[in-house]
């Protein structure tokens, strides 16, 4: 059975020690502009808390399960989990696989952002309800906006459950479901949703457009052209909805007055400022 151990500890107690055999001939700048290349060399050095192997052998040599397992165990003792341990998951041929499992059979919040972290480029189709039960169900802010992102690919595939489900969850979950959709092809049902939370949410314009901008379908720009034609608009917004305008291939030239805006003015400022 693979051991926890705390390997950054003993790199840790490595880059100590070649700091005191290198005192006087390297400088601290110089030290501090090898530790990458000293961490790739401690890899590949014997320790005899890894029962003679380096940490890639040591990690190597295990299965992709096995490695979930360590994973796990690293994190339930509050041990530092080591890079070496991660990319000798990352590259098994069948870490993803292991990856997912885990996954799938994970509730600690930890331990799945570095499952999903691991599987970023990996193949997620048998993992897309998982992720979605990740946003819906009560996780943290940042397992829910992780699931979010690793949709994005996958918004096609998952459209239909999305849309299914959207009246079924609060107001966050919504938005993440929103956010997953603008990623999709087009699709009348998709285009009605994104319309309709734009105009929903006029206090969360430059989100919204974006969702717009992002989705890519020019029939929003009659939406787009109405908000920004708004008498009392902020300048974020404006320039929000005109970015977002000029992403479907429309474009709006009309002057308009923010000498009174706070961020306009700030930006005026700043760029008045002398270097």
């Amino acid at each position: 059975m693979l051991k926890v151990i705390d390997v950054d500890g003993l790199f840790s107690e490595f880059i100590s020690d070649y700091v005191y055999k290198n005192v006087g001939k390297t400088s601290p700048e110089e030290i501090e502009n090898r530790v990458s290349e000293l961490y790739l060399e401690f890899g590949d050095r014997k320790l005899p808390a890894l029962d003679g192997l380096s940490p890639n052998e040591y990690y190597k040599k295990a299965t992709a399960k096995e490695l979930v397992e360590l994973l796990k165990r690293h994190l339930d003792n509050g041990v530092e989990v080591p890079d070496f341990l991660c990319e000798a998951l990352t590259e098994k041929e069948d870490g993803a696989t292991a990856l997912i499992d885990g996954l799938k059979k994970s509730e600690e919040e930890q331990l799945l952002l570095y499952l999903m972290n691991m599987l970023d480029g990996k193949d997620l189709t048998s993992a897309l309800e998982r992720l979605i039960n990740l946003i819906e169900w009560d996780y943290t802010e940042p397992v829910r906006e992780q699931a979010t992102a690793m949709l994005y690919d996958y918004a096609n595939a998952v459209k239909d459950l999305l849309l299914s489900r959207i009246d079924q969850v609060d107001i966050v979950r919504r938005a993440c479901f929103v956010e997953i959709l603008s990623h999709a092809e087009k699709d009348q049902r998709v285009f009605d949703l994104l319309i309709e939370e734009f105009l929903k949410n006029q206090n969360q314009i430059p989100l919204y457009a974006g969702y717009l901008g992002k989705y890519g379908d020019e029939k929003a720009l009659p939406y787009l052209y109405e908000a920004i034609e708004k008498e009392k608009i902020d300048y974020n917004d404006f320039e929000e909805l005109r970015f977002a305008i000029e992403t479907l291939g429309g474009e709006y030239t009309k002057e308009r007055d923010f000498s009174r805006d706070k961020a306009y003015k700030k930006i005026k400022e700043s760029k008045n400022k002398p270097n």
